[in-house]
């Protein structure tokens, strides 16, 4: 018996983990100031590529590794061939009895750009590719991702599923399904064989299609079936809309315990990922990052990182298309009220939902060398304020005095 458990990379912790999932580009300042303003267009898009690993990158990594080593051991023991050949019979119009256990599934579920994918390819990059034994000769995929169908068409996933492992192993099962004339329970159980051959881990990405679509508790009954007959580890990704679907039966909500994040707090892990951000500065003049800056950036996000990356690189693209060559609060707000509008009612909801009714707001005031910053409590958010000073037809500067200092520079 192979143990393919034991071909996995080693478990990854702390500073060693830390560094394997760290994506840095190439960045090399003096260069990229000597180059036109074409050239510095074309390499911003390398913040795209930058990866900062959060809490939530590490957590996923550490559930992704156990659910595929626990998979992993289950394959070539003597269970394993008599749960092959009990799904044979099931395939083919018999009764499904169940041999082994140690099948899991679980979910990660979170709000929609806060890197939950990423993460979950970069936890894949690091189990490595291929496992591959010699005696006897057999090829097993430690982790297999596809997406949901948008239509959720329980055919259009097994199918996804063939595909995929033919792409990887080089075979032709999709070939010779889609040319048979299979039915559904057939094609299900020649997919869950495959997988039990194959597969350590499968992962199905935008799983809230489901609640989306009238057919979506049809398919995931037969993720079920899935999970119960290939008996290999299983991983559903999806946004917030899913937490009522799993939570409407025992069955489902059973099934689908699992991870569950939200946007980023403002924190030392925002605040890091801010500062990569910012050193990579493809304008000709450099700008500092500040601490107000900071918290307008985490205000005008909502914590989100998929947007947070957005409104930096705009905002360089804005500066550097139209000559003001700097990153600063003026090309900032500027990408965020003409590129971000989608995206503005979001942002103002999350700002909502994290101040409620006592709210801590940083003020710096810049004096020449000086910058003094103040944290100052109000009862009311700045949101409040301006819409209130916006109803009554009053001066916002001096409705902002009734709660914060404000210091009125003439320019």
């Amino acid at each position: 018996m192979v143990d393919f458990s034991a071909m996995l990379p080693k478990l990854l912790l702390g500073n060693e983990l830390e560094t394997a999932l760290t994506c840095l580009p190439q960045y090399n300042k003096e260069e990229i100031k000597g180059l036109s303003a074409s050239e510095r267009l074309l390499k911003l898009t390398d913040i795209y590529r930058v990866f900062i690993p959060t809490s939530m990158t590490y957590e996923i990594y550490q559930k992704l590794y156990t659910m595929v080593s626990m998979s992993l051991r289950q394959k070539g023991t003597i269970d394993s061939i008599k749960q092959m050949n009990a799904n044979y019979k099931w395939a083919h119009g018999g009764v499904f009895h169940g041999v082994i256990t140690g099948a899991s599934s679980s979910t990660i579920i979170g709000n929609s750009g806060i890197g939950k994918s990423s993460a979950i390819q970069y936890a894949i990059n690091l189990l490595g590719p291929i496992l591959e034994s010699q005696k006897p000769y057999h090829k097993v995929i430690p982790v297999l991702m596809v997406s949901c169908p948008f239509d959720s068409n329980y055919k259009g996933l097994l199918f996804q599923i063939l595909i995929s492992i033919d792409e990887i192993l080089g075979t032709n099962y999709y070939e010779r399904t889609e040319k048979s004339h299979m039915n559904a329970q057939q094609v299900l159980g020649l997919v869950c064989q495959i997988c039990h051959l194959y597969v350590g881990t499968l992962i199905i990405d935008e799983i809230q299609f489901i609640v989306e679509h009238r057919a979506g508790k049809q398919l995931y009954l037969m993720i079920l079936q899935l999970i119960n007959t290939s008996c290999i580890s299983v991983l559903l990704v999806g946004t917030n809309e899913c937490l009522d679907f799993f939570r409407q039966a025992p069955q489902i909500a059973r099934r689908s315990v699992g991870l569950e994040y939200g946007p980023m707090a403002f924190n030392e892990e925002f605040r890091k990922l801010c500062e990569t951000l910012f050193s990579y500065q493809y304008v000709a003049k450099d700008s500092i990052l500040t601490e107000s800056l900071t918290y307008w950036l985490f205000e005008h996000t909502g914590g989100i990182s998929a947007s947070l990356v957005s409104l930096i690189h705009d905002a360089q693209e804005i500066a550097i298309m139209k000559g003001k060559e700097t990153l600063g609060i003026e090309t900032l707000t500027e990408a965020y009220s003409s590129r971000m509008k989608m995206l503005h009612s979001h942002s103002c909801n999350s700002i909502t939902k994290i101040r409620k009714s006592t709210y801590k707001d940083r003020v710096e005031a810049s004096f020449g060398n000086t910058t003094e910053v103040k944290v100052i409590e109000i009862e009311k958010s700045i949101q409040d304020i301006v819409f209130q000073a916006k109803r009554t037809n009053a001066d916002l500067v001096a409705k902002l005095r009734e709660y914060i200092k404000v210091e009125e520079i003439q320019c």
